[in-house]
């Protein structure tokens, strides 16, 4: 199964860079990391262009204007491709098999469309 990840981002700059890591660092990686930024007008841009320029899987769309956070995830979900669609907060750190475990649980339960998890706080 492939795996799509729908960020979205908007002044994240402070959180960016340590949630790209969690997502590029999995046991199993992502196919995709589709990125949609809500107009930030910090250094987000900047931050995850750099990550872009290495990971061929990052790909960054722009809004013309500003979506709002419902508006820019229904954008994000909808320029996925894969098979798998893991919604991501731009601030959110993930365990390093947080993709493995997703995948192994809808190759294990065919009959679900969708799987949901708690938090769990890391510090």
């Amino acid at each position: 199964m492939n795996v799509s990840v729908a960020l979205c981002t908007y002044n994240g700059a402070p959180y960016i860079a340590e949630q790209l890591d969690s997502i590029l660092n999995q046991t199993v990686i992502p196919d995709e990391i589709i990125i949609c930024d809500d107009i930030s007008s910090d250094e987000t841009l900047k931050i995850i262009t750099q990550y872009q320029e290495k990971h061929s899987q990052i790909k960054i769309f722009l809004n013309d204007n500003n979506l709002g956070f419902i508006k820019n995830f229904e954008k994000a979900i909808q320029l996925c491709t894969q098979d798998i669609i893991i919604i991501s907060d731009q601030d959110d750190t993930w365990e390093h098999n947080k993709v493995e475990e997703i995948i192994k649980y809808f190759e294990e339960n065919a009959q679900y469309d969708g799987v949901f998890h708690d938090l769990r706080l890391i510090g």
